[in-house]
């Protein structure tokens, strides 16, 4: 490929990425703690009873508790079975959800404010859901930009491949390892640039498949991806759920079921379909369907159907790594840290290239990490605060970006502390507010990882911070013969510091 070529598609990298910094960024941080959302669910409140399976009877009598504390009309019920991946059981309708222990005996109310907004960043940045989406939908194309034009930018993609220098004043290994996690991870980020365009734009596809094939109607592209609902006849009475899910055990005994929804509530098309999860399998899961009084009717064929309904409701998983347990979300969450490091290590290095503009240093890591401490202190709100917690997390964000405009001395280490502090108060706020449940299995499994990254920021910021000292003495110590290796040694310190 020409040089004319090589150089367009760097100009086309650099410029994307250093104006769209911020809000790939927060899609991509996001996304990557988002990995852990169900966890996050049960990390909220860690003091309900966690089971492994539930006995039909016990089904039935939570719901008929729920029904009768929650008369509102609803167009469905719900009911999340604890072999989901979340091991408790949980009834609700449109309204309202509340957990049940394993005798059918409602606990108390379902609260994930922090993981709903958390979700909400990553899906949204927030923003109302109609164009939120496609705003984030865009991101995740500026994403596979980004991965094409870096590669074909590369000089020497094959001799560099594993090349990563150290030493010198520090940019040309940061470089290196930009270029080394935006190759090596390539086909992890084009999953998820692609499948994240793709939940954005899926209307757009839908009027345009309906178009070129069917004539414009929409409901027919539809019916190709999600089962039409059954033709029964006309239903009435309570919704013999417990019948249902005992069935499982016969109908799908290899598979695990996840939740069970009754559709149009009081009509006369009212019915019930359990969703179970595939094992080996991609797709989301495999719908079984049954009449109101329990009777089985068929499952919906998304298991065995066509390819491209398999793809469809293969894309969740496939954009959050949830088809192998732990061991894929974590995989998923080392790839995402990688693809949120590249959007990091990319505006260093452009501001290294600009020779570090103050305000403008400063502005990018009040972002990457006073965001860090936002979500950590918006956590920490929730446990005390029933408002919005959006609100709270850009009004730390806006607070953060005045602090930071004002406080010249609020450089990266200082964000770093700020950031590990942050945690640190959610943590010891955590343990006081649930006590003997922070030690729970629901809580450990976020609480370790997030007292290793407290140790980890303070560790790295008192580096950070030690080394801009040494900048400081050098400058005290200016001597006529030493000055040019003095400024030598400060240009190089400096830049060490940024990195």
């Amino acid at each position: 490929m020409d040089k004319v070529a090589k150089q367009n598609a760097l100009n086309a990298h650099t410029w994307v990425g250093v104006f769209l910094s911020v809000l790939l960024f927060l899609v991509c941080l996001s996304g990557t703690i988002a990995v852990f959302h169900l966890e996050f669910e049960r990390w909220e409140q860690p003091h309900i009873e966690e089971m492994e399976n539930v006995t039909p009877q016990a089904i039935e009598k939570a719901m008929d508790t729920f029904l009768a504390e929650n008369t509102e009309e609803s167009h469905h019920l719900y009911v999340v079975f604890p072999t989901s991946d979340i091991p408790r059981l949980v009834v609700e309708n449109d309204h309202a959800a509340y957990f049940s222990d394993s005798d059918g005996n409602l606990i108390e109310k379902e609260s994930v404010s922090f993981t709903q907004m958390l979700v909400d960043l990553h899906l949204y940045l927030n923003l109302p859901h109609s164009w939120g989406m496609i705003l984030v939908s865009a991101l995740g194309a500026i994403i596979c930009t980004l991965v094409i034009t870096g590669i074909i930018a590369h000089k020497r993609i094959s001799k560099d491949a594993f090349k990563l220098r150290r030493g010198g004043n520090g940019q040309q290994a940061q470089i290196d390892l930009h270029n080394r996690f935006g190759l090596w991870a390539s086909p992890f980020h084009l999953v998820i640039g692609i499948t994240g365009t793709y939940f954005g734009l899926a209307g757009i596809i839908l009027v345009l498949v309906a178009t070129a094939n069917y004539g414009g109607d929409r409901d027919a592209v539809i019916n190709q991806i999600f089962t039409p609902d059954p033709v029964i006849a006309p239903q009435e009475g309570k919704p013999a759920i417990g019948k249902a899910f005992a069935q499982m055990e016969t109908l799908a005994p290899e598979k695990s079921p996840i939740f069970l929804t009754v559709h149009e509530v009081g009509e006369p098309e009212q019915f019930i379909e359990i969703y179970a999860k595939a094992p080996n399998r991609m797709i989301y899961a495999e719908g079984y369907r049954f009449d109101t009084a329990g009777n089985y009717i068929g499952d919906a064929g998304y298991e065995d159907g066509e390819w491209g309904k398999q793809l469809f409701w293969s894309m969740y998983r496939l954009h959050f790594g949830d088809f192998a347990g732990l061991t894929s979300k974590w995989f998923y969450f080392v790839l995402g840290v990688m693809l949120t490091m590249l959007c990091v290590s990319g505006m260093e290095i452009w501001l290294s290239k600009k020779a570090h503009p103050p305000l403008a240093s400063r502005l990018w890591y009040a972002v990457v990490w006073g965001s860090v401490s936002a979500l950590a202190l918006t956590a920490t709100v929730d446990m005390f605060f029933a408002g919005s917690l959006i609100a709270v997390f850009w009004c730390l964000m806006l607070f953060n970006t005045a602090v930071t405009v004002a406080v010249k001395s609020l450089t990266k280490p200082v964000w770093l502390m700020i950031s590990g502090l942050s945690v640190l108060v959610l943590l010891a706020t955590y343990f006081a507010v649930n006590q003997s449940a922070a030690l729970s299995i629901a809580s450990l499994q976020l609480n370790i990882p997030m007292a290793i990254y407290v140790a980890w920021s303070i560790y790295r910021s008192a580096v950070l911070i030690r080394r801009s000292k040494k900048v400081a003495v050098y400058r005290d110590g200016d001597s006529p013969g030493d000055k040019n290796q003095v400024g030598i040694n400060q240009k190089t310190l400096g830049t060490n510091i940024n990195a």
